[in-house]
């Protein structure tokens, strides 16, 4: 029974998740970057099978199209919506996320909660739909994770050479959809190259095996990077280099509200980073962190104190190979920021890449709180139950914001982040401007006119217009450029988060008291 439950309840979840996706994904509004992404993938279509060579001289050339492309021919070839569809390799991701988890924890349990966990994250969760840079982003980090993983035990087991040659093919091709997908993806080669070194400290005389898997590896994943990448085609080298030298100091210049005061991007203070990371994620992933780092110190010095320390290390080699691969997904991409001073905005959607990571760390710290809590002299079944009540607990938290805010879970915060009805004037709140999607739509149900004047204050709400709306309703709205000549002003906050002085609010929408938009009827 306990074997069959094991199948079931993932499956059912996922099955779950994939209906939830099929039935939410027409609630959420055009994007910011909607249209340039589009563009992106329009492009690179056009370079590859028609010979256009429009993308070398565009702007954002660099963004990587392995999925555009995808989401391009699958929305006009097969008529599937965009945002559904990037949903659908969202729960991609979460299922490689299951198994990476339940073979970390070697627990399918342990993995189911870190996929519901990673799910359960208001912020990934809504961007899941519509963010198609940063989530496809973060689901080719897990595969890549993945990959070394499947290689690390391919290794410890002494597989036949057959299985290597597949293995390093499947890890070059995840890898290479990293990079190809944003440059910030090189960071796999380096956790290729130290899993290959512990394997080789773990058993040294397997060090020619693992230096041909290595060449082959780094052969294959440059040969496919360029290969997903059509703008290396030209001059693999010099187009990298130029890709790296833009992403990682990426030219975004208008101002970033933190902490009440706006900031050039380049500016920002350096906890930046951590402080929207620990306003922004559940407090129930947060609550494993400090036990995690806590049970490891303990570790490392009951590993100091004992008579057998090599024997302790090399039957523990493995599994300390994964979790140094681990921990380098979370160190080297935040250590890489703060070194090359790149540019960060919209929150720390760039960076949300790092985030199963932080959920990895957080289950293994959970970990170490249930088995120290089985050494309290209480039946292990009561134990059982507190335990799972916590968690329980914890993930009602986003669960129950996500279902009594949808859709706009993308405007999550903790209980750390203060008083919810000043987040507006402190941080940004809809910075994505998906709110524009039912504004506009209120004006349109709540006036009949044939003709409606309306001025938005950002383009997301003109992309609405002309990319959201069916061509009836298109054709009611006549945008304008100055709010004196509109019948309605529409606007989400974002680089001016006090409240309008229009007198007649016609609409607006709040988010546990503080409102994310607004509509003024002004005649």
């Amino acid at each position: 029974m306990k074997k069959f439950l094991k199948i079931l309840v993932p499956i059912l979840f996922f099955s779950t998740l994939v209906l939830l996706g099929c039935i939410l994904y027409k609630d959420y509004g055009i994007p910011w970057d909607e249209s340039i992404q589009t563009q992106i993938g329009a492009l690179n279509y056009r370079y590859l099978f028609r010979g256009d060579h429009a993308l070398l001289s565009f702007s954002d050339r660099f963004y990587g199209a392995i999925f555009e492309v995808p989401l391009l021919w699958a929305s006009s070839r097969f008529s599937i919506p965009r945002h559904l569809a990037i949903f659908l390799i969202f729960v991609f991701g979460v299922i490689l996320f299951f198994f990476l988890g339940k073979r970390i924890f070697h627990s399918s349990w342990w993995g189911l909660l870190g996929a519901v966990a990673l799910a359960v994250s208001p912020r990934i969760f809504s961007d899941a739909f519509y963010n198609s840079k940063d989530i496809p982003f973060l689901v080719a980090a897990i595969a890549a994770i993945c990959t070394l993983v499947v290689l690390s035990d391919a290794l410890t087991r002494k597989k036949p050479w057959w299985m290597f040659v597949a293995i390093t093919v499947l890890n070059a091709g995840a890898s290479a959809v990293f990079i190809s997908t944003r440059v910030a993806g090189v960071m796999i080669l380096p956790l290729a190259l130290l899993l290959l070194l512990l394997k080789t400290l773990e058993s040294p005389s397997t060090w020619k095996r693992n230096l041909a898997i290595l060449s082959a590896y780094l052969a294959l994943t440059i040969g496919l990077t360029i290969l997903f990448w059509p703008i290396l085609w030209r001059n693999p080298w010099k187009e990298f280099v130029s890709a790296f030298s833009m992403m990682s100091k990426y030219p975004f210049s208008r101002p970033v509200l933190y902490e009440g005061k706006y900031f050039l991007p380049e500016n920002l203070p350096w906890h930046y980073l951590p402080v929207w990371i620990g306003i922004t994620t559940p407090v129930i992933v947060l609550a494993g962190i400090l036990p995690c780092l806590i049970g490891w110190i303990g570790n490392i010095i009951s590993v100091i104190k004992s008579k057998e320390k090599v024997q302790t290390l090399i039957s523990s080699a493995s599994e300390i190979s994964i979790w140094f691969v681990v921990i380098g997904w979370l160190v080297i991409p935040i250590a890489a920021i703060y070194l090359f001073h790149s540019v960060l905005y919209d929150g720390w959607r760039q960076m949300f890449f790092i985030y199963p990571v932080i959920v990895l760390i957080s289950l293994r710290g959970l970990i170490f709180l249930y088995h120290w809590m089985e050494r309290i002299p209480l039946h292990l079944n009561v134990i059982r139950i507190i335990a799972g009540s916590v968690l329980l607990l914890g993930l009602i938290e986003p669960a129950w914001f996500m279902v009594r805010y949808h859709p706009y879970e993308n405007v999550y915060f903790n209980v750390f982040a203060g008083d919810p009805t000043t987040l507006r004037q402190r941080f940004e709140m809809d910075y994505w401007g998906l709110s524009y999607k039912q504004g506009i739509d209120f004006i349109l149900t709540n006036d009949s006119s044939k003709n409606i004047k309306i001025f938005v204050s950002d383009p997301p709400g003109l992309d609405y217009i002309n990319s959201g709306l069916t061509s009836g309703n298109k054709s009611r709205l006549i945008p304008v450029k100055d709010p004196d000549d509109a019948n309605y002003f529409v606007s989400v906050f974002r680089w001016h988060p006090a409240n309008y002085d229009y007198p007649n609010e016609f609409y607006s929408i709040s988010v546990r008291g503080e409102k994310i938009m607004v509509v003024y009827h002004l005649r």
